[in-house]
């Protein structure tokens, strides 16, 4: 085998590299030596640069390339003089890796500059900028079109069991904002967004809606890798501050009015909202059975519910009463589907007892008299529903505990109503009449023919006095009611 002798020198054209062997005790090394021209400080200098291979073939494969590079390089830079010679060929090592045309990479670096300059963006450079486009847009984040991810989390919503109201709402906010928007997710901008909001011109309370909306969906969008964590979409968007409006609540005297001239259907739910705070909603959705599943309680289930949160509602002593006369037409409280047939049932009721309509107002009243009865926020705000945050802040001292008290007498200052109960005695030896009118509360009735004749003692005993008499089957469902009007006359 031929001796190689070292160093060895590679040569292409007019530019030459070399080879040396290094012996040391771990091992033996081929280093790889070549000069290039730059500048420093306004001179030309030669700068040494040295490659360390472990096995000879690789060294001089790495020696070849170079040279035939700095053969190149000397053609093209006899075109330049100077500090441009040494510029170019510093660009052309930059760009080496990449294979590309060096006047590419120019009209690349103009085009994003452009780009930034346009977004105002002068001091941001093009690493800052790549960095940021990898980390919102690269490897993780996943293209996902806006019409796709709100119908998705619409959906999930909905699997999730939250509340028609709230989900009805979603559905509006979220659809307007995919009118706005038909593009991926992760194309949007903080810049897109805060012209999306001022493009709406909505009041405070609309504005706070909206931003709170596309908050839960940009977290969504984030959960699901659509959109970048480290990106917040709504920090060009600022909450607006509500104008506080007054709680309206009715007087006690306004609520007799409104009872007295409402019809039977529509006064049994002017009293759920004035004596057990019920929203509206929660009202039309309420079954008969929802009030009689816990005794003493009217239990409002999650899907009925505004906030899709299951709470009872204890039923105070006059709510009691309207209950006990409540006409039933259906399953539900209120038997109509419509929703403005309710609100016009109530604003004709308002209309009748000459009294201006409030909304929310029954409701408002509940809370405020109830504070002022129990003195107890936190209990309030369970029966409503609210946080005691809410609570203390709209509903503090709008009543007195004497008005509180007016207010939940109203079912005796109307009219004097007799209630009876009709139940099956647990010994199946006829029934048992029930009432606090009767002299000792209750009467057996043996058969034959006991229920007929406990519902005729029960009307002749309240012939001068309104009566509702209820016949109940052995699980405690109500089966039958009758309706007594009597001649009751005010001297």
């Amino acid at each position: 085998m031929k001796r190689v002798r070292f160093p060895i020198v590679v040569k292409r054209g007019s530019s030459t590299v070399k080879i040396y062997r290094d012996r040391k005790p771990e091992g033996t090394y081929y280093r790889v030596v070549y000069y290039t021209r730059e500048t420093d400080g306004g001179k030309e200098v030669s700068k040494r640069h040295r490659l360390n291979f472990c096995d000879l073939q690789s060294a001089i494969n790495e020696a070849e390339a170079k040279a035939s590079w700095l053969s190149r390089l000397d053609g093209a830079a006899l075109r330049f003089s100077g500090g441009d010679r040494h510029i170019y060929a510093r660009a052309l090592d930059a760009v080496r890796a990449f294979d590309v045309p060096l006047d590419t990479v120019a009209n690349e670096y103009s085009k994003a500059r452009k780009l930034l300059s346009d977004a105002r963006l002068n001091g941001v450079s093009l690493e800052d900028a790549a960095s940021f486009y990898a980390k919102h847009k690269g490897r993780g984040i996943t293209r996902k079109a806006v019409a796709q991810a709100l119908a998705e989390i619409l959906e999930r919503k909905a699997q999730k069991g939250v509340s028609d109201v709230y989900l009805r709402d979603l559905r509006y906010r979220l659809g307007v904002f995919g009118q706005a928007f038909h593009c991926d997710v992760n194309s949007i901008t903080p810049d897109d967004v805060a012209r999306f909001f001022d493009g709406l011109k909505l009041s405070p309370r609309s504005h706070n809606n909206f931003l709170c909306a596309l908050r839960t969906f940009f977290r969504f969008a984030q959960k699901h890798d659509w959109l970048s964590k480290e990106l917040d979409l709504l920090s060009r968007v600022e909450r607006r501050n509500e104008k506080p409006t007054p709680v309206e609540i009715f007087t006690a005297k306004e609520l007799a009015a409104l009872l007295i001239h409402a019809a039977p259907e529509v006064a049994t739910c002017i009293a759920l909202g004035a004596f057990a705070g019920l929203r509206s909603a929660e009202i039309q959705r309420l079954s008969w059975s929802d009030i009689e599943r816990r005794p003493g309680f009217i239990e409002v289930a999650a899907e009925k519910a505004k906030t899709a949160t299951r709470r009872i509602v204890p039923i105070t002593e006059n709510l009691s009463r309207w209950l006990a006369i409540a006409p039933r037409n259906g399953a539900c409280v209120w038997p109509h589907k419509s929703k403005n047939r309710f609100f016009e049932a109530m604003r004709r009721a308002a209309d009748k007892a000459k009294i201006k309509w409030k909304p929310n107002a029954l409701r408002h009243s509940f809370i405020s008299y109830r504070l002022a009865e129990l003195q107890d926020v936190n209990r309030v705000a369970l029966e409503a529903g609210n946080s005691p945050q809410m609570i203390f802040r709209h509903y503090r001292e709008l009543a007195t505990p004497e008005q509180a008290r007016t207010w939940f007498a109203i079912a005796s200052t109307l009219r004097p109503i007799h209630l009876y109960e009709v139940r099956p005695r647990r010994d199946h030896r006829g029934v048992d009449l029930i009432s606090d009118v009767l002299p000792f509360g209750r009467l057996w009735y043996g058969e034959p023919n006991a229920v007929s004749n406990a519902i005729g003692y029960a009307m002749h005993c309240s012939r001068s006095a309104d009566a509702v008499i209820r016949v109940y089957d052995s699980v405690g469902n109500v089966i039958e009611t009758r309706e007594h009007q009597g001649d009751f006359k005010e001297w």
